[in-house]
């Protein structure tokens, strides 16, 4: 389960509700999309950033191949002014495009339509962006230049942009000029960021940057943007590289896996080229400062695709390159890709079972910043006929944290929490929920992180063995939905099914059945949702969709047809995000209820590992490891009822 986050598909048209999403009932915090109404700075998320290349490649880049140029702008047309004493008194935007702040610039002074710019004058032959900083530091604006929307989908999107730059000798240094790009999708709403990077320091001499961006699409934008200072700009060109052998395409690394205590593997693959008759790899981390560093594969010549890269060090974070090669001629290296991941610990009993309790224990795993751990016990049928898998009571429910439970259906309200993990309590361990609140007479599921913020909002089951009986097993729960009179509709509890898929090493959905079909009111109701295709490694899902209000559930139940002396693993005690204990080990106490006496106890444990760049708008992004193989405690048998 390394990267699995139980989202669900949802059937029908969710998002075709006719209210807009200003008449949302409640003061949720909703992502924002980037401006089109100022000029500011196309900036990707952390999470998502790489770094563009400032002649990066070994070679020049016309060593890979013909040099092909999709724009040049030499600013010959802005006549008037000086480099040193620009004409301040010229105009160059049309101030009344009001539908787009970017392609602002009138055509008169480029030989390319459709340039945007802000604080910008001509400057005889040259384009001045002015900025300013008072001492203060509380009075400022920056200048900005942008280009035209380009076509840099060839070449797998890797692209140049070339320009000079130099400051007014009244300034003598800039040290904060930004470049940038992103994939506008047309001047869609959302954009495909290819990230930034930040010019050496500028002084008063001409000096020519040459930036290298991977991902470019259709209709990309680059831009320009200083700070604190004005700055020159003249001679900007974006070209692309036809190249002599084309540069693959990389893809996510898959199969992280243990190799030993300190080692780990995983598997790399990437397109296939045409008449590459090999591929040159290259494998490495980086230093403090974001500079490529021990290489595990330094050029590694690879015949297929795909190879196996087995000496990683557990928990270091590596990048990786790809090029293509025929004959003598090697392409440009593909785009960096992260390979981030984390193995699992290996589990053992530390202190055998003494009354009621053991203690659990592992080897702490190189970059595992928390554990998961679940224990269960064999739940075996006593005579043929419906098995109880699961049955969680969600009335009377308590925060981990002892806070005052104070809301109730009748008395709502619009606070939720990220996600979390039921307390063992409520009837079988390791069941999660996302985007959640607890009422004192129900669990609260917040329908407007899946329907509004494109989240996940739900009550997720731990993995169940659902194989039995062919597969069929019923979901029955109690739920009722907020009434949301701006959409004149109520929120749906979605019921999925996700089964494991070998080959894609996750879980793919299988089933979605809504509770009540297509009706679902503010009155508590029980609902039926019979499924057909469990298996040995399942997962159940209750989302809630629709309409962007609170979906409520006071119980649930999971039940299947089983023969006598048929079995599951049925968790009873949970840990989430269980932070390390310091040293070489974590060890925990774990207590086994009344219910598991007289049967064997079982247990593994999974690391996990926060991914940078998750922020309060989406689904937290971060990585678990596959849990470890399934060790046996001990038979509880010499406990007594």
């Amino acid at each position: 389960m390394m990267n699995f986050t139980k989202k669900v598909f949802l059937v029908g048209a969710l998002a075709m509700l006719t209210a807009s999403a200003g008449a949302q009932m409640r003061d949720r915090s909703a992502a924002t999309l980037p401006s089109t109404t100022v000029a500011s700075m196309m900036k990707a998320p952390k999470s998502v950033e790489r770094t563009p290349r400032l002649v990066s490649v070994k070679n020049a880049p016309a060593d890979y191949g013909k040099e092909v140029d999709i724009l040049k702008e030499d600013f010959s047309k802005m006549t008037t002014g000086t480099q040193d004493e620009p004409d301040f008194d010229a105009t160059l935007n049309d101030y009344e495009m009001h539908d787009n702040a970017w392609l602002n610039m009138l055509p008169d002074f480029t030989h390319t339509p459709d340039w945007g710019s802000h604080n910008a004058y001509p400057a005889g032959g040259a384009i001045y962006l002015d900025a300013y900083v008072n001492e203060a530091g509380n009075d400022s604006y920056n200048g900005q230049l942008n280009t035209p929307l380009l076509n840099v989908s060839a070449n797998t999107g890797i692209c140049f942009l070339q320009f000079d730059a130099r400051v007014p000798k009244s300034n003598e240094v800039v040290e904060h000029v930004t470049v940038e790009a992103a994939e506008t999708n047309n001047m869609s709403p959302s954009w495909r960021f290819l990230t930034s990077c930040n010019l050496p320091q500028l002084t008063t001499d001409w000096k020519t940057y040459t930036i290298q961006f991977y991902g470019g699409g259709e209709t990309t934008m680059f831009n320009i943007v200083n700070y604190s200072a004005p700055v020159l700009i003249d001679n900007v060109r974006v070209f692309q590289i036809e190249q002599y052998v084309a540069t693959p395409t990389p893809n996510p690394h898959k199969n992280y896996a243990r190799v030993d205590d300190n080692t780990a593997k995983f598997d790399l693959s990437w397109s296939a080229v045409d008449g590459a008759e090999s591929y040159v790899l290259n494998v490495y981390d980086k230093d403090s400062n974001g500079k490529p560093q021990n290489y595990i594969q330094k050029d590694a010549e690879v015949k297929g695709n795909k190879c196996t890269v087995d000496n990683a060090v557990t928990g270091t974070i590596y990048y990786y390159t790809v090029s293509a090669k025929k004959g003598d001629k090697v392409s440009m290296p593909s785009d960096e890709i992260e390979v981030k991941g984390i193995v699992e610990p290996v589990v053992s009993v530390s202190t055998p079972i003494n009354e009621d309790k053991y203690s659990a224990q592992w080897k702490n795993v190189g970059g595992a910043e928390r554990y998961n751990y679940i224990a269960y016990y064999k739940n075996q049928a006593k005579e043929d006929g419906a098995m109880v898998i699961s049955h969680l009571n969600l009335v009377g429910m308590k925060y981990s944290d002892d806070r005052e439970v104070e809301n109730s259906v009748d008395n709502p309200t619009s606070y939720t929490l990220d996600r979390g993990a039921l307390a063992d309590e409520v009837g079988q361990a390791g069941w999660t929920v996302s985007h959640y609140a607890i009422y004192k007479d129900a669990l609260t599921i917040d329908g407007f992180w899946t329907v509004e913020a494109k989240s996940d909002a739900g009550l997720i089951s731990p993995e169940l063995d659902l194989s039995k009986d062919g597969g069929k097993f019923r979901v029955n729960l109690k739920a009722c939905g907020e009434y949301l009179e701006a959409y004149n509709a109520h929120p749906k509890a979605a019921v999925a099914l996700f089964n494991y898929d070998a080959e894609k090493a996750d879980y793919v959905q299988s089933e979605l059945i809504y509770a009540g079909g297509a009706e679902m009111t503010d009155k508590w109701q029980r609902y039926d949702c019979n499924f057909t295709t469990g298996t040995a490694r399942s997962i159940v899902g209750i989302y809630a969709t629709w309409a962007p209000g609170n979906l409520y559930l006071s119980d649930l139940a999971i039940y299947q047809d089983y023969k006598q002396g048929e079995y599951f693993l049925d968790p009873f005690h949970y840990r989430n995000w269980l932070v390390p204990n310091e040293g070489e080990t974590t060890t925990i106490d774990v207590t086994i209820p009344a219910k598991a006496y007289e049967r064997e106890i079982y247990h593994q444990a999974q690391s996990v590992r926060v991914k940078d760049g998750g922020d309060q708008y989406t689904s937290a992004s971060f990585l678990q490891s596959r849990w470890s193989d399934l060790q046996h405690v001990a038979s509880a048998h010499s406990l007594t009822m």
